[in-house]
């Protein structure tokens, strides 16, 4: 049974194993603002994050970092949603079972908002 609840858990974890890494190292990067909202988990009383907001500019690269990890992790998610605007911009959103992420770019060159939001940790 244990065995079962560990395999679960790391499912979720790995299930956007290139969002992820992705995420992470975008907090070292210079072209790069980062907001996060953390909330304190009651079981745990720890401050864990809610929601990172990511907002990428003059870097396209990443941009297409991005992209390319999205494509990757798609086939583990729950729900994926793909809007494309009149002004040339993208949105795709994706829902694991843990997580959902989105990116919203191409209206300018090298500039992208992403999104990531946690399942309510409380639970």
């Amino acid at each position: 049974m244990l065995l079962f609840i560990v395999s679960s858990f790391s499912m979720e974890i790995f299930a956007q194993e290139n969002l992820n890494a992705l995420v992470k190292k975008c907090e070292t990067l210079p072209s790069v603002n980062m907001s996060i909202i953390r909330e304190r988990n009651s079981q745990t009383n720890k401050l864990e994050p809610k929601i990172i907001s990511i907002d990428i500019k003059d870097n396209k690269a990443l941009i297409n970092e991005f992209l390319d990890a999205f494509k990757k992790d798609e086939d583990k998610v729950v729900k994926v949603i793909e809007n494309k605007n009149e002004g040339g911009g993208t949105n795709l959103f994706y829902r694991f079972e843990n997580v959902s992420y989105s990116i919203d770019y191409g209206k300018e060159e090298g500039v992208a908002s992403v999104s990531v939001i946690y399942k309510n940790i409380n639970n």
